[in-house]
């Protein structure tokens, strides 16, 4: 899983440090999030693709999704059900591509979905492993990382996510799964995931290897 923010490139570079071959998940939301933004994900994937060839990046439009949620949700759950959806998602493209695992940059209590109870609840919707390489790093380490593989100025540049619109001032940190799943009762999540997956762009970047520097 890879957004535009400083976190997932580094849990991508350290996923590939151990021998792991990355193939890349972008969600986006058109016309919320910007062709900018998207091209900041490829740039991203490019700096990665020079410790890995053929890197496949796959972009997926969560926009329906998006706004259903925003329709029918409690602001309170909005990320947390945003969330929720992802990984439903990830799962379903893992086993369409013969992945093994769900790697993504979740650090440890640096945003709501991020506590304990919240990666819990969200996990809760998929049986594939998920690893978390950044998960006990603190900030300053992971920028530091960010800055030695070159992905931290791009990771920084100012273009809105699907993670960042429709942000709740007060997300909920400690989500109750019997919440989440009536909330998802709400809509017919199901068929806009079919949707999102059928209309799945898959471009493949490609650069010069080079070893691994620390």
């Amino acid at each position: 899983m890879l957004s535009g923010g400083i976190d997932s490139p580094v849990a991508g570079y350290l996923a590939m440090k151990r021998g792991i071959k990355l193939e890349c998940l972008y969600f986006e939301s058109p016309p919320h999030t910007s062709l900018m933004a998207k091209n900041k994900v490829k740039q991203l994937v490019e700096k990665l693709s020079e410790y890995q060839p053929d890197i496949k990046l796959h972009v997926i439009k969560l926009t329906s999704i998006q706004e259903n949620i925003y329709k029918n949700i409690n602001p309170d759950y909005m990320i947390t059900i945003m969330r929720r959806m992802m990984y439903r998602i990830s799962e379903s493209v893992i086993n369409k591509r013969k992945c093994l695992v769900l790697i993504n940059g979740e650090s440890v209590g640096q945003v709501a979905s991020q506590t304990l109870t919240s990666m819990r609840v969200i996990n809760n919707v998929t049986n594939v492993p998920v690893i978390r390489p950044v998960a006990c790093l603190d900030k300053l380490e992971i920028i530091d990382i960010a800055k030695k593989i070159d992905t931290y100025e791009t990771s920084i540049l100012p273009y809105e996510d699907c993670c960042t619109i429709f942000l709740p001032k007060h997300p909920v940190i400690n989500p109750k799964l019997e919440k989440c799943l009536e909330y998802e009762e709400s809509f017919d999540y199901e068929s806009l995931i079919k949707e999102a997956i059928d209309s799945m762009e898959t471009i493949t970047v490609n650069k010069n290897n080079k070893k691994f520097d620390f």
